[in-house]
This record gives C-alpha cells, structure tokens and sequence, in this order.
C-alpha cells in the first residue's frame, strides 16, 4: 500500500497532471468506494431548487454517477472535470450538453453563462481556492445559485493519529482550514455565501478496508509512495495503533465537510 494521500502547497502544473492521472486510473473503480461522496453530493444537491429550467455546471464531475437527478434542476448542463478518465466515464451515459475537461481555476466558459453552479467534493484538490470561487462567480449569471463542499482541516483525523504514532511522515492530507476556505470564498464579492460545517463518520471492520476504499477512490495514489512504509509489519503497527478508536459500530474514519452555497447578486 502507498501512502494514504499528501495535501498540495503549490499549483504547479505537475500537480495538477498527478491529481488528473490518479483519479483517471480510478475512474473505473471509483464508485466502489464512494460512499462519502455519494452521501456528501446527494445531500448537497438537497439545497438546490427544484427547477427544469436554467443551465447547470458540475465542476469536478467525477464519473457522472449524479448526473441523472439533475433532470430535477435543470434544463441542461455542462460536465467539467480535470481527469479524462473521469469525463470519459461520465460522457458515457451522454446526459450533458458538453463533456470539458478543465482546470477549475481556469474555466473555458463565457462571463455569465450559468445559472446553477454545483461542485461537490472537488475543491480540496485545487492549489487555490480564491481562484476557483473567482471563476464561479464569473460564469455565473446575475441571480444564480452556486453549491460547493469540500473536505477542511480534521478529516481522518482517526486514521492521522495513527500514523503519527508510529512516525513523522505527513501521511494523511492536511487539508485547508476552515477560515481559509471562507476567506477564499469571501473574496468572490458578488456572491452572497454561507456556511455549514458537518461531519461525517464512515465505519470499517479494519485499517486495511479504510486503505482499500481510499485506493478505490484514487486518492491515496495522489502521494508519492514512501520506501519502508509498505511493509506487513508496518500495517500491522498501524492497525494496532487504529484501535484505540474502534467503536460498536467499527474503526471510525472521520470526514469534515464544509458545504458552501451561495447566490449572485441581481445586475
């Protein structure tokens, strides 16, 4: 097993290939172990208006597997994701107007061309939010609702804890504080925004089905692998060092969720 996964600090270009690369080899995988973001997405879309007019963009598609409820909120919409593997997969079901494959923090849509804006789970791998939310607030059209959640500060913090106690090595993200996230956010001026923090706790009989779901999901490939740290003995350490946490209802592995939505000021 690789390293679990290893937050970002800059936007390289390199980055970006790394992150488009790992989620395209799990494209075909990737809903095998996505119950966070099903339950994330599912209750995100819960706040936007129940419409069949006006176009939506799903920024960070994914493999489209959301695609067929936004029948409800929308009369089209646009997929926009930065890994081909996933807009491959998602182009599949041939629901969108348009397949992009785009970088968030520079979108190839027209000023004001959107009417809804969703995005759910994405922004994490972005190296700089204010630039994603500056964009959003481009393309979005006066009077236009935007959705967004992303992972903050404190998610696995379980599993975090674990390695710590077994070496230095930053295995698990440190995603971007909450704080951040808002500041970034609050740059977007014309939008008017609120937040919720949630969390939510998955459960698993063991370490290593933690492990295998985050490899399903590709994002343990975003790290690079680190020698030594792959071994049995080591997983066995770590499994060790997991159950301190272990509940009735398994090893508990806990996701922080900051849900963002927002509207566009009218013209």
């Amino acid at each position: 097993m690789s390293a679990v996964m290893q937050h970002h600090s800059d936007s390289d270009s390199g980055f970006k290939q790394q992150v488009a690369n790992s989620f395209s080899a799990a494209s075909q995988s990737y809903m095998q172990g996505a119950r966070l973001q099903q339950q994330v997405a599912l209750d995100a879309l819960a706040l936007l208006a129940k419409t069949q007019s006006g176009h939506l963009l799903d920024l960070g598609c994914g493999p489209g597997w959301l695609h067929p409820r936004f029948a409800e909120h929308c009369s089209s919409f646009t997929a926009v994701d930065l890994s081909a593997g996933m807009l491959k997969k998602a182009a599949e079901a041939v629901l969108a107007q348009r397949y992009l494959q785009a970088d968030a923090q520079q979108l190839p849509l027209a000023d004001g061309s959107v009417d809804t804006v969703f995005s759910s789970l994405m922004l994490q791998w972005c190296a700089k939010p204010a630039a994603v939310f500056a964009e959003i607030e481009r393309v979005l059209a006066p009077g236009a609702k935007v959705v967004i959640t992303t992972l903050v500060d404190g998610t696995l913090t379980e599993l975090a804890q674990a390695f710590a106690s077994l070496d230095t090595y930053p295995h698990v993200s440190r995603f971007f504080a909450v704080d951040a996230v808002k500041q970034a956010a609050l740059t977007a001026k014309a939008i008017h925004w609120q937040f919720e923090l949630r969390r939510y706790p998955l459960y698993y009989p063991d370490v290593q089905s933690l492990a295998r779901e985050l490899k399903l999901l590709g994002a343990n490939q975003v790290a690079g692998r680190r020698n030594g740290l792959t071994g049995k003995g080591y997983w066995q350490q770590l499994a060790q060092a997991y159950e301190i946490h272990r509940t009735m209802l398994g090893l508990p592995a806990s996701y922080q969720v900051l849900i963002i939505s927002g509207v566009k000021h009218g013209s």
